[in-house]
This record gives C-alpha cells, structure tokens and sequence, in this order.
C-alpha cells in the first residue's frame, strides 16, 4: 500500500471520532474575538489587548480571527477546519519524531494515544482552543527545526507558539535537555545556540507586561507551592484521562465509543509499513518525556484552582513519547486492542456528566470539560431561540437584561458579544440584570428577561410601572447606584411619583448622595415632625388592634412621611407587608436595619426573607452582621436554622 494510506485512514477515524465536537456552533469566548474581527478586522492588533484582555495572545486572538472571520461569515466550520488541519499538523509532526525515536509501532500507538486524550474533544469542540492547538503545532514545529540544526526557523516557530499561547514559554529549556541529553552537546555550547530564542521571549514577555499594566480585567494569578504539587497531580490526571473521576460509574453506562472510528482506525496497522528498525530503549530518552511533560505544565501552576485538563495539551507529547518507548514491539494485534481500548476511554470520560463550579486547587475534577462544552452548545442553541420567540426584532439599541439564567450556560459574555451576532445588529447589549446602571442602560429601550426552566419570560411585563420594580430590585441587591437610575427613568416615564421618590432618596443616600437623598424626600412630601409621627403610630397601633391591616398600613405610611429617618415605622410596616408584597416588605426592613444597626430580630427578619427570595449572597451579608450584634445568637434557633439553610445552599449559586 502507498505510505500516505495509513495516515489517511487515521485522519479519517479521527474525523468520525471528533465530529461531533466539529459540528459544535460558537461558544462562551468565541463570540467576543468574533466581534472584535468584525469591528476592527486587522485594526484589532494594533495596541489593544483584545477582547478579553486577560493574556497577550494576539496571533491566535485578533490575527487568527481577522483572518477567518471574513471567510466564514457567521458559520463555525471554517474555524473547526483550520483547527482540525492544526490538530492533524501537530500529530504528524509528533509522530515523525516518534518514529525517528522508536519504530513504526511506537510511533503510531504515541500517536493514537495522543490523538485520543479526552481532553483532545475540548481542544476541537471550542474554537477558542485554536490557542492550544497553534501553540502545540508551533511548538512541535520548532522542535522538529531544532532537531535538523535550523535554528532561525526553530526561533521563528517558538515566537509563533508563544504569541498564540503562553504555555509554550518552557521550550527552550527542553531543547537544553534533548540536547545535553539525547545529542550529547556540551551545555555551554548549547546555551549560545539557544541565544536566538531569548528574542521571541522578550517580545512576548514585553507584550504580556504591557498588557498586565494596561488590562482592566488582569488574569486571575495564584502561586504558591500547594500550587504546584496540585498541578502536577492534574497533570497526571489529565493524561490518563482521570477529569472527573466521581463521574466514572455513571459515564460507564452512557459511554458510546465511535464505531466509524474504530474501523477505519482499525486498519491503520494494516496499512503502516513496519520498516523501520526497532529503536534502543535509552533511559535519557524516557527521561526526556518525563520532562517535557513537567516542563509544560509549570504554565498552569498559577491557574491550579480553576484548571481544566486541556491545559496539558503540550505535556501530553511528552507522555506520547514514553507510550511509544513502551509499545515499541507491539503487533497489529496490539494495536487494535490498544485503539479499541483507547476510544472506549475516550468515550467513557466523555460521557462524565460533570465539571468543576468551585475554585480550589485540589478539586479533583476539571473545569471544562466535554460535558461543559456539550451542554453549553445545547444550552446555547435553546436560548437563542427561546429569545427570538419573546423578542423576535428588538429596536435598535435595546439593552437586554437577564435576571436568571441556567446556571454556567456561557450565553452572556461581555456586554452582549451573542446577543448581536443573534440578532445581526451592532448597536444592542445585554447585561446581567444586576448590572443596570447609567452608564450600560441609559435612555435605551430595556427588555427585562427571567429563564423559568423552560423558556423567557418577560419580567414586569404587565406591570404598570416596571421601572419602579427594577429598582426595589436593585435595592435589595445592593446596587443603589442602578436603582437611582431605574428610579429617575421611573419618574421621566410618569410612573407615580408618590411611590417612587421615597425609595429614589434611599437610593442616593446608600450611594453616598445625602443631599439628593433629601432633595427627593422633599419632593415626596416628608418633614421632620415628631408630634405627628407618633399620632400616626397610635393610630396605626388603634387600626391593627381593630383588625384593619388597610387602615394600619396608611397610618404607617403617614408616619413615615412624618418621620422617614426613624425606624420604628419601617420596622412595621416590612411585617405587615410580607404576605401582600413580599419584596417591598424587605426593603421597609432593610432600611429598618440601616437606621438602627442594633435591631437584631429586624435584621433576622431580613435574613429569613432574603432567604426566600433566594438572595444568597445579600443574605450571608445580613447573617454575617447578625452574628455580630446578636449576644446570644449561637442559642438562637431560628438564627440557627437560618445558618443551616444558606450552608447547605453554598457552592450551588452559578458564577456571575
């Protein structure tokens, strides 16, 4: 048979292996360098960080989607192709030095096992990994220049990898290794060769200093040694395919390996020609694998608490290269065990209906996972179309708000980046309803959305004055700036001034505004007047003694007005609201609590209805200060049980 038919059978099984993660639409990341190669095209590299601003990789970031982005118009498959031939790239390459190293058989059992890692699906599924895969093919590449003594090239190729992904940074020093170790090279001599790649570095590590002095949304960076020994056991992990091993038993029953893949890979040993000699077992030569599978994940060592076993992408050539020095004397038997036994693991791992929500350096589970990819595709598919169903054409320039979402759905990047490709207009945004203000909301249409497990609803909808509502919302969610906003739009749209300027003058005040707090509790008619407030509050207490909760809550208001900075009245009136008006009954007890910081049942009582509101965070808040001003609080049994509530709720709340 032609030599080129057993590489063509292995690119095609692993097509058939991968197709699905290549028919995978845009996702999360993509949406934004999307946007930004359609604004700026190649404008995008000139002295910007790009749109995420949080690594310098602007070959794979802003150059790789200025060039595809025309091309493709709004289809994925052209970035799968380019990342699919860079996959196929970097196999050949690790299987030329594979075979150069071992034989035939080791080559190409390397390769498979390289080629089939489950991380290998995330790498293909997400076109943001073009990163990945553009610095393992460069790096592969200067390796294989090295090898031959081209040393220019090799520097070349190293800059390439190290603009596309900082991982790369380690090569340099495993070209050290290789050649004191396997090539026998004085080190001196060695380090004036390796001189030429001090250059590549220094522009990377010039752009990466830049960036960090001028990105507003620097990388989340964590050293330390528990670090590093975390990441050498995700490293391990990842290339053995161990991502989210408390999945295991359940990915067992739904694994389905790719037949399609299993025959055409199945033939590959057919095909190969076993010609070439069977390598010695050199100890520097497994020493080196084991190298070069450390060496590239010491990149990840900051990134221990949220890592993702494609982080390893790089490591896993070096372990490649001691999977090759095992199977050297493997048969073609061997290899369709080995390839049947690969890919029902590659099945299995993918199946694992799990990934990690929680920052912590020794999580046994990754980040991103398969599972993660695949549900966001699908996630993404049903939003998109769930939104076009309640907002078919929005005008130009709304500004979409999303109160709830699946939780790590992936569907709200940025300022809106999938919104407007949805929508194919430039001039709309969407935010996360916690984030309305002056400055993302403006004067603009709003469309106010909440996921209800099924499909958008529209918040406020039938309500009279929608405005008002977004800012007792904002209130309670500890945004006063966005609900002074909301509450100003309220009163320009001619929502009742009588309801809004009393929670617009709390809003200036917890936003540090006193005088307009006063300006606004002026225009709603409110003076200091004692006498009157407590006739109102005998009056009230009369009207509740009677039965008439109507009249009480009157009386109540009235004393409100008469007294708005005393907290008496708001005490009140937050207990009479909760079963008519549940959310205004937190607000009259929030301020309760703000106006007399030592009224520790108020701010029980505002712990318990954030609670069932679902308002986690600003209930930890309330409970935090609750401990502190309770004397007795540990013997509290309702304080008690509230603690019990919001613990067992921790670490379920999606990541905003």
């Amino acid at each position: 048979m032609p030599r080129w038919f057993a590489p063509a059978l292995f690119a095609a099984g692993l097509a058939a292996l991968y197709a699905g993660a290549l028919r995978t639409g845009f996702l999360n990341d993509d949406y934004l360098f999307l946007e930004e190669a359609r604004r700026h095209g190649w404008n995008s590299l000139l002295g910007t960080g790009g749109a995420l601003a949080n690594y310098f990789r602007p070959l794979s970031r802003q150059f790789w989607f200025a060039l595809f982005t025309p091309l493709a118009g709004s289809q994925a498959w052209p970035f799968h192709a380019a990342n699919f031939a860079l996959f196929l790239g970097s196999c050949a390459l690790l299987h030329r030095f594979l075979r150069e190293q071992t034989n035939e058989a080791g080559a190409w059992l390397g390769t498979l096992y390289f080629a089939t890692l489950p991380l290998q699906r995330v790498n293909l599924t997400w076109i943001s990994c073009n990163q990945d895969l553009l610095a393992l093919t460069a790096t592969l590449a200067a390796f294989a220049a090295w090898r031959a003594n081209r040393t220019a090239l090799a520097a070349l190729a190293y800059l390439a990898a190290l603009l596309s992904k900082e991982t790369a940074a380690p090569l340099p020093v495993a070209l050290f290794a290789w050649s004191v170790w396997r090539e026998g090279r004085d080190p001196r001599a060695t380090l004036r060769a390796l001189l030429p790649f001090a250059l590549p570095l220094a522009l990377w590590g010039g752009g990466e200093l830049w960036l960090r002095s001028a990105s507003p949304a620097p990388a989340d960076l964590r050293f330390g040694a528990g670090a590093a020994l975390a990441t050498l056991v995700h490293l391990a992990q990842s290339l053995v395919g161990l991502e989210a091993p408390e999945a295991l038993p359940q990915a067992f029953a739904a694994a389905r390996p790719s037949l399609l893949a299993l025959a055409a890979l199945a033939l590959v040993a057919l095909a190969w020609r076993n010609d070439s000699p069977e390598g010695a077992a050199h100890a520097s030569l497994a020493r080196f694998g084991i190298a070069w599978a450390a060496l590239f994940a010491v990149p990840a060592m900051p990134l221990a608490h949220t890592w993702s076993a494609y982080y390893f992408t790089l490591s896993a050539a070096g372990a490649a290269l001691l999977v090759a020095l095992a199977c050297r004397r493997a048969t073609r038997w061997t290899w369709s065990v080995a390839a049947l036994g690969l890919l029902f693991w590659h099945a299995v791992v993918s199946a694992s209906p799990s990934f990690a929500v929680t920052e912590n350096a020794w999580n046994g589970t990754s980040h991103l996972t398969a599972h993660y990819f695949e549900r966001g595709a699908q996630l993404s598919t049903q939003l998109r179309a769930a939104l076009k169903r309640v907002e078919p054409k929005p005008a130009p320039h709304t500004r979409f708000w999303f109160a709830t979402l699946p939780p790590y759905a992936g569907f709200q990047m940025g300022n809106g980046a999938g919104i407007r490709d949805l929508y194919r207009d430039t001039t709309l945004e969407s935010h996360f309803y916690s984030q309305y203000s002056e400055s993302t909301a403006a004067a603009h249409p709003g469309v106010f959305l909440f996921w209800n497990g099924v499909d958008f609803e529209r918040l406020y909808e039938r309500s009279v004055d929608p405005l008002f509502q977004v800012g007792g919302d904002l209130l309670l969610l500890d945004r006063p700036e966005g609900a002074s906003w909301a509450l100003r739009r309220a009163l320009d749209s001619g929502e009742t001034p009588q309801d809004v300027l009393p929670w617009l003058g709390w809003a200036h005040l917890w936003s540090g505004r006193r005088d307009e707090a006063e300006a606004a509790w002026a225009a709603f008619g409110a003076k200091d007047d004692t006498t009157a407030y407590v006739t109102w509050l005998r009056t009230a207490r009369t009207a509740l003694d009677d039965g008439d909760t109507t009249a009480t809550r009157r009386a109540l208001f009235e004393a409100m007005r008469c007294g708005i900075g005393r907290p008496e009245a708001h005490a009140v009136l937050g207990e009479l609201l909760r079963g008519r008006s549940p959310k205004f009954a937190l607000l009259e007890t929030k301020v309760a609590t703000r106006l007399s910081p030592e009224d520790w049942l108020a701010r029980r009582d505002l712990v318990s209805g954030l609670l069932d509101a679902r308002l986690d965070a600003q209930a930890e808040t309330e409970l935090a200060a609750l401990r502190r001003i309770h004397p007795d609080y540990a013997n509290d049994a309702v304080a008690a049980q509230l603690e019990r509530t919001l613990a067992a709720r921790r670490g379920m709340r999606p990541a905003r």
